[in-house]
């Protein structure tokens, strides 16, 4: 059976399908993985690994078959949410996550990523991304972040209280549905805005 999995949301996300890859191997070297929280999850969750392995599985060996299904999800969806665990592993995923976009305008869809030379040159390319595609840089200490189009940025708040987030930055609710239906969370984050969350 090739069916995508695609979570109904947990209790940090609250009622918000996502669909999720393996984490380290589709993400960019970078010393959060050190401290990565879905590759613990990973650890102490082997049907959560099983599950994110698979979905990189058909990914690779049927494409149409991954996007068909998330984007029957997301036209049934208000909110969406890509890659709680992973992220965009080439340019041309994210361009399938902007097409889906368009043609589901009705549909929230959030993003966080440390792919940020995929975003660039998309950026670079086509100019713009639609208004329903949250994009969010995620920053981590001695990272070097490029965000030449002044996208949002999510810091965090390490356990020693350091953050690289700037004094102005929104404080992270905790629940991605509470701030979907509300103003001031990630999900309607401008341009050049932070958010900050504690490390977890």
């Amino acid at each position: 059976m090739s069916t995508v999995k695609i979570s109904p949301g947990n209790s940090k996300l609250g009622a918000i399908p996502s669909v999720s890859l393996p984490s380290v191997v589709t993400c960019r070297t970078c010393n959060c993985q050190k401290k990565c929280y879905a590759r613990k999850v990973e650890r102490l969750r082997p049907a959560v690994a099983r599950a994110y392995r698979h979905n990189l599985e058909i990914l690779q060996r049927d494409k149409e078959t991954y996007w068909r299904e998330i984007e029957a999800t997301i036209m049934m969806s208000r909110f969406f949410r890509f890659h709680v665990s992973g992220d965009i592993p080439d340019i041309d995923y994210l361009r399938h996550m902007v097409d889906i976009s368009v043609r589901n305008q009705h549909c929230q869809i959030l993003c966080f990523t440390k792919r940020y030379e995929f975003v660039n040159h998309y950026l670079e390319d086509s100019g713009i991304f639609p208004d329903n595609l949250h994009m969010i840089f995620s920053a981590w200490v001695g990272l070097d972040l490029v965000n030449p189009f002044s996208l949002p940025v999510a810091h965090v708040r390490y356990r020693d209280g350091t953050t690289t987030a700037s004094e102005n930055a929104l404080e992270c609710g905790g629940n991605c549905s509470d701030c979907a239906v509300t103003e001031g969370g990630c999900w309607s984050l401008k341009g050049g805005e932070e958010v900050v969350f504690n490390e977890h």
